[in-house]
This record gives structure tokens, C-alpha cells and sequence, in this order.
């Protein structure tokens, strides 16, 4: 019997107990316990098609996996209970399973091929207490989702199971110290294997390669919001952040012998066919400011910086992450928008043994594109660094049930690191159309959606393949 099914049979078991002894109750007293508790879920259905997405590899010119065609089945239940004033229980439970087209996913591994009916995890198992301090405080301890700011330093947790999942494992104390400012203390601890996970799949979460990495990410922070001035919001945060040590398959050259790594933090383990990865310890501070210029002008400009320790080697990064959002009032309902901005995350100077490569923390999410999210995989997965990325985007409401979205991106490696040698990673395209299709359709609270998404990327010199990669998807999901 595995661990989690032995806390849901205590948990059962407590429950009956408090039935039991609790007698009968009253019709008002029942009407009471059902604002208690709470429950919902959602089912979720994709097809993903994806191909000839470049990759940083050796040897250089070819693509990501080649053709990807298949289709995402997830489904989510949850479950709140205030036992008392102030306090709430909260768990979900999520199932995710995978048919293959292309390519034949049978022969791998479970924790790559999500065959059915994979496994069963608990994103949310989480003990939460309010209005502490007269007010002030609240306390949150267990499995939880946790976003900070835009996502560009906190939003995901889990980075290898993809959309799955993006919980934490985490303490956190939100202090209101006004109206208008708060203060969020947290201690974050995730391992790389789920232990609660029924019919475990073994899946690594936090790791770099696909394969078990078996690498620990422990954390701590302090995030501050202050809205006291409507035209200036701001947030601060100082995080500090280590990656436990991890080993990954070593390469061979053409002889059969072993390739030494030229990073400064890496060491070959000839015996063991493994290169050594060092614990790395990072501080990471950041500030961002939202002004308000006038009624339908708006922006963002977010700016960190990264300072730490990787065995011998010192550790140093930097982000920023700005932003025009115009409004276009002259079209009325369609409610147009034109967003102007710009990303930069250093790179790591191949001449220096040093890291200076932008860290993303916990947010090795797809950020501004689902196809590039990909490109990063022969590199560290889900790993957002090395990139200058002007861009230009637009949003509208043509119909009161439809939004839609477009946007033009132009990728430059700020470090010519790359298998072609130059600093150009592409010319990126994102369209985007979210359909509200039915809202009350068994309930008073159900709704039914979807989404169309498509990608292309052009790739530049930075890489050693020249065809068009593209990414495309559509999405049903029910809500309840």
C-alpha cells in the first residue's frame, strides 16, 4: 500500500469516526455544513502537432524528435472543507494520459508515454488558516500552486510533466501590513519523484534531461506588493534558491571515448559513464513597477539579478522584461489592445567558466511561446536564457464569445553559443482564439470552453537547419 493511500484511508477513517460520534444534526445545521464544503472539477482534451523545432545539439542540424502528434486527456477533481471559521482543507486530485500518433510511443518508458491510465497525483493536499493577527495574517502549508507578478520568477513547480501540474511544496505567510501592501514569506521543498503519486509512474519533475535527473529544488522568499500609489504599483522580491547536485549521461565522440565537459561546474565520472553536476546555490533580487501613464496606457518593467555559487564556480545573471500595453478605445466592445515589449535574459559567456546564464527559477513554463519552450530541451529543459526578444502583439474581442490574440517576436541568442554559429534564433509568429462556448449547461456553475493555438518559428543562424518549425493545437475544456 503506498503512502497516499494510506493517508486517504486515515483521512476516511477520521471522517466516519466524526460522523459517527457527531449524532444527527438538523436541516439548518446541514443547510450550514454544505457551505462548508465545496467541490468541482475539470476535464481537459488536446490534440498537440508539432515538428522540425531546432534544437542546441551535437551533432548539430537536426530537430527536435521530428513529427509529434497526440492527443492529452486530463481530468482534475477537488475537494474544500472549512472545519472551523477561518480554516480550509483543500485537496485535488489529477489523472493525465496520452494517445500517440506520431511518434509510435509504445517502446518508451511509462514516465515518457503517459499511456493509460498513468498515474494518479495530488496537486493540491494543502492546510490553510486565516486572518491571523487581527486580520493581518494568513498561513498556508502543503501541496499548492503558488504565482507571483507575470511568471517570469514563480509560477511553476513541476516543469517536466508539462501542463499537468505546476504545484509546490511549500509554507507560505502572507502579512498585510496595510490595505494596500502585503508580504509573502515562503520556504519551498521539491523532490524530483512524487511520493504520493498512485500507480507511480516514476516521473521526474524538477530535472534537466529526460532522463531521471534526481535533483532536489529548495527555496526561500520574500515577495512584496505595494499598491499605495494607484499610478506606480510595485513589487519587490528577494529569493534564494539551491539545486541539489545531479549526474547525466556522458557523451562519446567518434573513437568511443568519453567527451569531457567544458563547463567549469561539471566533472566527468569516466567510470561511471555519468558528468557531475554541482549543487548550485543562488540569491536572486528583483523589482517591478507597473505605472499607470493614463487611462489606456499602461506598462511593465521588470528588472533582477542573480548572484551564487556552482561548485568552483561563480554564478551571475540578469532579466529584463518590459512593456507598452495600449488600449484602443475607438473600437468600443472590441476592446482592442496593442502590447509593445521586450525580453532579455543574459547568456552564459562560453569563454568563462563562470555561469552567467539567466536562472528562470521556477518558471520553465512556456512564458510567450508554446513551440519555443521546446527548443530549449537539448539545452536544460524548459530553460529560458540567452535571448533578446522584441516583440509587437494585439488582442481583441471580435464577438462577446470569442477573444483573440496575435503576436510577432523577433529571438536573438545574446551569447553566439549556438551549432550555426550566429546570434539569430528566429523570427516567432503566435495566433491564438479562445472560444466562451456555453456557460450553465448542467449546473449553475459549469462552463464549456475551448482554444485554437497555432506557432511558427523561422529559424535564424544560430542554428544549423533552415525548415519552418510549427506548433499547433486545439483545446475543449468543461469546468464544473
Amino acid at each position: 500500500m503506498t503512502r497516499a493511500v494510506k493517508l486517504m484511508a486515515t483521512l476516511a477513517l477520521a471522517g466516519l469516526c466524526v460522523i459517527v460520534l457527531a449524532g444527527p444534526v438538523s436541516a439548518a445545521e446541514k443547510e450550514e455544513a454544505a457551505k462548508n464544503v465545496r467541490y468541482g472539477g475539470d476535464i481537459r482534451i488536446r490534440e498537440e502537432r508539432f515538428d522540425d523545432l531546432p534544437i542546441k545539439a551535437d551533432p548539430p542540424g537536426v530537430t527536435r524528435g521530428g513529427e509529434n502528434d497526440y492527443f492529452r486527456f486530463r481530468t482534475r477533481l477537488w475537494s474544500e472543507l472549512d472545519p472551523m471559521q477561518n480554516v480550509t482543507l483543500r485537496v485535488r486530485a489529477v489523472n493525465e494520459f496520452r494517445a500517440w500518433d506520431k511518434p509510435d510511443a509504445s517502446p518508451a518508458l511509462q514516465r515518457s508515454n503517459y499511456d493509460f491510465p498513468d498515474e494518479v497525483v495530488f496537486d493540491a493536499l494543502s492546510f490553510e488558516v486565516k486572518n491571523l493577527l487581527n486580520d493581518k495574517l494568513d498561513l498556508k502549508v502543503g501541496r499548492q500552486d503558488m504565482i507571483y507578478g507575470t511568471g517570469k520568477v514563480i509560477l511553476e513547480g513541476t516543469p517536466k510533466d508539462g501542463s499537468r501540474t505546476i504545484y509546490f511544496n511549500a509554507a507560505k505567510a502572507v502579512f498585510r501590513a496595510s490595505d494596500k501592501t502585503t508580504v509573502d514569506l515562503f520556504g519551498i521543498h521539491n523532490r524530483s519523484l512524487d511520493e504520493l503519486a498512485i500507480n507511480s509512474a516514476d516521473r521526474d519533475l524538477t530535472g534537466f534531461t529526460s532522463a531521471n535527473d534526481d535533483m532536489t529544488e529548495q527555496g526561500v522568499g520574500l515577495y512584496l506588493q505595494n499598491k499605495s500609489n494607484e499610478s506606480l504599483p510595485l513589487e519587490a522580491y528577494l529569493i534564494y534558491k539551491r539545486e541539489g547536485a545531479w549526474n547525466q549521461a556522458a557523451r562519446k565522440d567518434e573513437a568511443g571515448a568519453y567527451i569531457a565537459p567544458t563547463l567549469g561546474w561539471q566533472e566527468l565520472d569516466s567510470g561511471r559513464g555519468v558528468v557531475k553536476n554541482s549543487e548550485l546555490n543562488l540569491g536572486t533580487a528583483g523589482l517591478r513597477l507597473m505605472p499607470v501613464f493614463t487611462e489606456n496606457l499602461k506598462g511593465n518593467l521588470e528588472v533582477a539579478y542573480q548572484m551564487g555559487e556552482r561548485g568552483d564556480s561563480d554564478v551571475q545573471g540578469h532579466m529584463l522584461d518590459a512593456s507598452l500595453i495600449q488600449a484602443l478605445p475607438l473600437l468600443g466592445e472590441m476592446k482592442p489592445t496593442v502590447n509593445y515589449g521586450v525580453y532579455y535574459l543574459s547568456g552564459d559567456d562560453p569563454a568563462s567558466k563562470d555561469d552567467t546564464g539567466w536562472n528562470p527559477l521556477w518558471a520553465r513554463y512556456p512564458q510567450y511561446s508554446e513551440l519555443y519552450v521546446y527548443c530549449w530541451d537539448a539545452e536544460a529543459a524548459g530553460r529560458w536564457s540567452n535571448l533578446t526578444m522584441p516583440n509587437v502583439g494585439l488582442s481583441l474581442k471580435p464577438m462577446p464569445w470569442l477573444k483573440t490574440s496575435a503576436m510577432v517576436a523577433y529571438l536573438r541568442a545574446n551569447e553566439k553559443d549556438g551549432p550555426g554559429g550566429g546570434a539569430e534564433r528566429g523570427w516567432l509568429g503566435v495566433i491564438k482564439g479562445e472560444f466562451e462556448i456555453k456557460q450553465k449547461l448542467f449546473c449553475q456553475r459549469d462552463k464549456l470552453s475551448a482554444h485554437l493555438w497555432l506557432e511558427v518559428l523561422e529559424p535564424g543562424n544560430y542554428y544549423k537547419v533552415e525548415d519552418t518549425a510549427y506548433f499547433a493545437r486545439w483545446e475543449l475544456m468543461y469546468q464544473f
